[in-house]
């Protein structure tokens, strides 16, 4: 299982667009995203999703500041403001330290919204010049938690969890 943030729609859209654009059409399965971690075993979906209705449900939702592109080697991401997705994220990872895998184990370095992945450097540097100049500083509001099952290519919706309306 994949988890990802919830992001408004409208806000995601920009960056939908770029990745639908810029992103090699035969590997681009999937919209923008945001990957809070890469792989939960199957054997605990149903308890890492109870453990996160019961633990965000009253979260309120909050925005995240966009940083500029940066280079992802092969690729062009934006990154997002680390310290309230880091926080976010560190209940799930304390309860489940031991069953993650240890990408999922780190901290989070470097939360960030992938436009572009697997081109080689050249066309990444372009790209990311190019995005660079065009830079406006700009923040996403974070809705919720989506969780989905890998099928190869596409993902497969599994849960959401949205967290509660503001008063």
């Amino acid at each position: 299982m994949i988890v990802t943030l919830l992001v408004h729609p409208e806000d995601l859209a920009p960056f939908d667009a770029l990745r639908r654009r810029f992103f090699p059409a035969q590997r681009n399965h999937l919209s923008a995203h945001v990957t809070l971690f890469h792989h939960i075993p199957p054997e605990q979906r149903d308890s890492f999703i109870q453990f996160a209705e019961r633990r965000f449900t009253d979260q309120p939702p909050f925005s995240v500041e966009v940083g500029q592109p940066i280079s992802l080697g092969g690729g062009v991401a934006y990154p997002l403001d680390l310290p309230p997705l880091a926080a976010l994220r560190a209940p799930l990872r304390e309860r489940f330290a031991e069953v993650l895998t240890p990408q999922d184990r780190r901290p989070w370095r470097r939360p960030h919204i992938t436009v572009q992945n697997k081109v080689d450097k050249a066309t990444a540097d372009r790209l990311l010049r190019h995005l660079r100049r065009r830079f406006r500083p700009r923040r996403i509001r974070i809705t919720g938690l989506e969780f989905h099952r890998y099928d190869g290519g596409p993902w497969t919706g599994l849960h959401q969890i949205r967290f509660a309306p503001l008063p």
